[in-house]
Order: structure tokens, then C-alpha cells, then sequence
């Protein structure tokens, strides 16, 4: 795995791993839409990562394809080149073979023509042979060459191992005469007897083969061969003004003369960036010697041009994938924005107070599910709501509250209350009159407004008796005031009771009269009943003293009394009348009652 494929390995799993932390940090939820935009990040942060690196990884397969090929391609060029320059050589030998049955070499009959015809007659089928020598057993020679300047003389070693049979010289070198790379070549003569009486000995050009099979070698617009000789020297370069410069210094020449294959960039002699592909060449030329180097020398950019149209279209297929992500992300997050906005607005709704509405959210997914269990809650609310209004018919709405919160437990406590009781006069001869629908009718509508009277100063509703009612104030929440709320209910009542009979005498009815009587005292407060069936109420003697002061109303023609101990709490709030001390039923002691007659006007209401 390349050094950039683990670098963009690393930066995702770091990416990747912001991004889970940001999700369970809920940084996204600070964001108004922030949960979309987590799903949304992180599908296109997720396709983004997988198209880069697989991108990423494409790019380095690719680089190392298109370097891999442009190895195999110099290899290959290197092994035509070893190739040719066998065959050249071998074919060079059998033409000097063939040549070398014909020359003779007795002295009498030899002569600087028969050098010279054989050369001729040679050069005729390959102009590369620029001179032939015949050497006597004794090391007389005899040469004809193609430069008409004095020749170098011949190489002793080299002829004493051609005497012993088919050799040649296996180092290149500079002759000074040809001023050329040219191969020593020599073959044996024999005699009629078929043993070795001399040699026949030519200098080849390589370096004109060498030229031609790099010319032959183009590698794109800028690319080209170079051969150099085992110290670094160029052997054959498409530019003839090039031939013998030392490039040794090149590390694609260092590395092919080390018998490594390779390639690597750098810049050449003239400051280029180039691409080198490098390989050791191996030949009979170079038997005994170090090898050859070859390397193919290419503008890098010429050479990265396929990479750098790779790399394009990665950023372009990068581009793509990012957009299809982002427009996946778009369409996942509108299926999921269109019913979370509707549970939202559904949720607000049902805050306003409305019941009525239900989540219209089909499927069996998590949103599925949070609908239907939304729409049951709400069906639970209406339950709940309707068993209030149930209760409200009995119980106060706090009562009711209380009860199905919880909060009012079994059993009672003692608190200081007041009570008012409140009944109808003559009630038994006005029911007398109607039907029974009718009684009952009167009385919905007559305690319909009774009862809203205590309500509106917060007092609870302990029962209906017969057309009387017992409100109590102060038993269910701290309210140090309830002697005034239950006279100002009180006073609310004789109020509302005007209205009734306004309307009764548009009827043409007779009008009502009610007594209304208000004690404070220490009762009894709570649950009380069996474990099946419960009533909130008030218990104690405070209770009948209520009842008894309600029914003094009659025997004083009075509409509302209170006792002496409700009186003392209301100070001066009200326009109060003192009545003379009455005995009343089941006490001993006579009771000193008010008769509340109105509000003082600079009390508020």
C-alpha cells in the first residue's frame, strides 16, 4: 500500500471519526434542522471518503500500470538490443568466416591486394567492416583499410587468442583511426592441411548498429534511447554530438550499470525534468565486461500526461460522487423532514389544546411508530380530558385534577375551612307545580349558575342536597383568604339569582328566593368512603352549624349570614349587619350572625 493510500486512509478514519463524535455529542443539534443536516453530512461525508479513496486507489494502480508498461516496454528494448547486437555480431563472424577460407597466407604469395579484395568484396554486403588484417603464424600483418592513414597497430593479445580458434575482442574501444566505437573481430586461416597458420582480423563498426537501433527507438514526442559503456560513456544517442559524453553520474546510469532495472525522474544535463527507465544490456560485446547501460530518457510531464488525465478524471468522478451524494442526502433528508415537520406541527396543535387532529404517518419504521404512539397519546388526552369534564359535573376541576394526578390520597386531614350552604325557599310547593322533567330541568339550569359562582372564587363543591348545595373554600389549596372568597361567591349567587328571575318573570313565572349561610371552622378534609366507592367532603360539627345558619335566613327574612367567626375574618371588606343571637338546633349556646349586605365599594372585587 503506497505512502498516499495510507495518508487518505488515516485522514477518513480521522474525518469519520470527528464526525461520530460531533453525532453523539449532538453538535449538530445546536443547529436549527440540525438533525437533517447530520444525516445529511453524513451520507454525502461517507460517499465523499469511499469515492476519494477508491479514487485514490485507482490512481495508484493506475500510475503503477503505466510505469509497470513503460518497464516491460524498456526491457523489452533492451533485449531487441542485446538481440541485434548478437546477431550482428554472429552474422559480422560468418561473413568473416566465409572470407577466410579464401586467403591465403604464404608469404611468397601474399600481398597488400588480397587484403584489399577481401575488404572490397566484404564492404559490398556490409559497409561496417572498416578494415581486415591478415596475420601470419610468425605475427607478420598484412591490412587494408577503408581510412587511408596510417593504421594502429594490432593487439598481440588479442591475436595469440584468436590463434586458438574462433574468438573475438570482447571490449569496445575508440579507435583513433576511425574515430568510432568499433569491435575487434578475428577468425583463424588454416592451411591446406587444415591446421591454424594464421588469422584473419577486422575492426567492425558497432557503434553505427548501436546508432540506428536507438535511432529506431522513439518512446512518445520527446522520448528517446541512450546506450552508454560500463564507465558511464554514451555509446548511441539520437543526437551524434552526444556520443562519448559522460552521463555517468545519472542515477538511472548507476542503477543500470549495478545490473538493477528500475525507473526514476530527474533532471538531465540541461536542467530537464525527465523520466528515466533504466536496464543493464548484456551481449557477446560485452562477455568478460561489465554491462552496458540502456535507459530511456521522456519529458515527465509528456510521461505523466496519462496520469495527469487520470487525476483529472478522478476529480471530475469525485465531483460526481460528491454531487450524487449530496442529492441522495437531499432526497433521504425531505423523506424525513416531511414527517418530522408534521409530528411538529401535530405535537403544536395538541399543545394549543386540540385533540381533534391525528398524525396521518403510515409504516412500520421508527417515525411510523412515533406516530401511532403520538396519535394514542392524544387519545388518551381526550379520555382524560372527558373524564374531567366527567368529574367537573361532580368535582371542581382542581378536585378532579388532583384525583387523576394523584395528589388526594386516602383518608382526611383536619384544616381550617369555610363552608357556605346554600337552598332553595319553598322549594317543596314550587316542585309541586312542575313535572318531574321539569324540577329537574329548573334545577340544571339554576345550579349551572350556582355552581359557576364558586367556582370563579375557587371554591370546591362538596354536594348537591335535594336543591341544596355545600361549597367548600380552603380545603383543597392553601387559601388564607376563603372566608372572603366564600362571601364574595356568596354575594355572586344573590347576583346571578336576580338574573334567573329577570328571565322567569319574562316567562311569567314566579320568582325564587334562596338562603345562603357561611361558617368557618376546623373539619375534617379528604377521601372518605369505603375502598370501592370515595367521596371528597368535609366531616364535622362545623358542617351542621353551616347548615343551621342557612336555614336562620328564613326567621330573619335575610338572603346571606355568616357567623361570628367568619365575620372576624373579613374585617372590614364588606357592609355587614349584626343580627340578634339565635339558639339554633343541636346548640346549646345561642350563635351571633351577620347579614352581609354588599361589598364595600372601595374593596376590590
Amino acid at each position: 500500500m503506497s505512502t498516499e493510500l495510507l495518508i487518505g486512509l488515516a485522514a477518513a478514519i480521522v474525518v469519520l471519526g470527528i464526525f461520530i463524535h460531533a453525532v453523539r455529542s449532538r453538535w449538530f443539534g445546536r443547529a436549527r434542522g440540525g438533525f437533517l443536516l447530520a444525516i445529511s453530512t453524513g451520507i454525502a461525508c461517507v460517499g465523499l471518503i469511499t469515492a476519494a479513496l477508491q479514487g485514490l486507489w485507482s490512481y495508484q494502480r493506475g500510475e503503477q500500470v503505466l510505469f509497470g508498461a513503460l518497464v516491460d516496454g524498456m526491457r523489452n528494448q533492451g533485449s531487441l538490443v542485446e538481440s541485434v547486437i548478437q546477431d550482428n555480431v554472429a552474422t559480422a563472424f560468418g561473413n568473416l568466416e566465409r572470407l577466410s577460407s579464401g586467403a591465403s597466407i604464404d608469404g611468397a604469395q601474399r600481398d597488400i591486394g588480397q587484403a584489399e579484395r577481401i575488404l572490397a568484396e566484404i564492404q559490398r554486403f556490409n559497409p561496417r567492416f572498416l578494415q581486415i588484417c591478415i596475420v601470419d603464424g610468425g605475427g607478420a600483418v598484412l591490412c587494408s583499410s577503408s581510412v587511408k592513414n596510417e593504421l594502429e597497430p594490432v593487439n598481440r593479445v588479442a591475436i595469440a587468442f584468436n590463434l586458438e580458434g574462433k574468438r573475438f575482442a570482447s571490449d569496445p574501444y575508440v579507435s583513433a583511426v576511425f574515430d568510432r566505437y568499433v569491435l575487434y573481430l578475428s577468425v583463424p586461416i588454416r592451411k591446406a592441411d587444415g591446421s591454424v597458420g594464421g588469422a584473419l582480423t577486422s575492426r567492425y563498426d558497432i557503434q553505427d548498429d548501436l546508432a540506428h537501433l536507438i535511432d529506431s527507438a522513439k518512446f512518445g514526442v520527446s522520448g528517446y534511447g541512450v546506450l552508454t559503456d560500463p564507465e558511464g560513456r554514451i555509446l548511441a544517442h539520437h543526437d551524434a554530438a552526444r556520443v562519448r559524453s559522460d552521463i555517468s553520474s545519472y542515477p538511472a546510469v548507476r542503477e543500470a550499470l549495478a545490473g538493477r532495472t528500475g525507473w526514476t525522474d530527474g533532471e538531465n544535463a540541461k536542467g530537464t525534468r525527465r523520466l528515466f527507465v533504466y536496464r543493464p544490456v548484456r551481449s557477446v560485446a560485452t562477455i568478460g565486461q561489465k554491462p552496458w547501460a540502456l535507459l530511456t530518457e521522456m519529458d515527465f510531464h509528456e510521461a505523466m500526461a496519462p496520469i495527469e488525465s487520470l487525476r483529472v478524471q478522478f476529480l471530475i468522478g469525485l465531483l460526481a460522487v460528491f454531487v450524487a451524494c449530496l442529492l441522495v442526502a437531499g432526497q433521504v433528508a425531505r423523506s424525513i423532514r416531511r414527517p418530522l415537520h408534521q409530528l411538529v406541527e401535530f405535537v403544536r396543535s395538541v399543545r394549543g389544546g386540540d385533540l381533534t387532529k391525528r398524525v396521518a404517518i403510515d409504516g412500520h419504521d421508527e417515525i411510523g411508530q412515533l406516530a401511532g404512539a403520538l396519535n394514542e397519546m392524544v387519545h388518551g388526552l381526550q379520555e382524560r380530558d372527558r373524564v374531567k369534564e366527567v368529574f367537573g359535573r361532580y368535582l371542581t376541576t382542581q378536585v378532579s385534577e388532583k384525583i387523576l394526578n394523584g395528589q388526594v390520597a386516602l383518608g382526611g386531614e383536619r384544616r381550617r375551612v369555610t363552608m357556605l350552604f346554600s337552598d332553595i325557599r319553598d322549594f317543596t310547593s314550587l316542585s309541586e307545580k312542575l313535572s318531574p322533567e321539569q324540577v329537574v330541568g329548573f334545577l340544571n339550569d339554576y345550579f349551572s349558575e350556582m355552581v359557576e359562582a364558586v367556582f370563579e372564587k375557587g371554591g370546591v363543591l362538596d354536594k348537591f342536597i335535594g336543591d341544596g348545595m355545600l361549597a367548600v373554600f380552603g380545603s383543597l389549596d392553601e387559601q388564607p383568604d376563603h372566608p372572603r372568597r366564600a362571601v364574595m361567591a356568596a354575594l355572586r349567587m344573590k347576583a346571578l339569582l336576580g338574573k334567573i328571575n329577570g328571565e322567569r318573570a319574562i316567562a311569567g313565572l314566579a320568582p325564587i328566593n334562596i338562603g345562603i349561610g357561611i361558617h368557618t371552622a376546623d373539619v375534617i378534609v379528604g377521601n372518605i368512603g369505603s375502598r370501592k366507592r370515595l367521596e371528597y367532603t368535609v366531616i364535622g360539627d362545623g358542617v351542621n352549624t353551616c347548615s343551621r345558619v342557612e336555614s336562620m335566613n328564613k326567621s330573619f327574612g335575610t338572603t346571606i349570614l355568616v357567623t361570628e367567626e367568619t365575620h372576624r375574618a373579613l374585617g372590614e371588606d364588606f357592609e355587614c349587619r349584626e343580627m340578634p343571637a339565635a339558639t339554633v338546633k343541636g346548640k346549646a349556646k345561642p350563635l351571633q350572625l351577620f347579614e352581609v349586605v354588599s361589598l364595600r365599594q372601595a374593596m376590590p372585587a
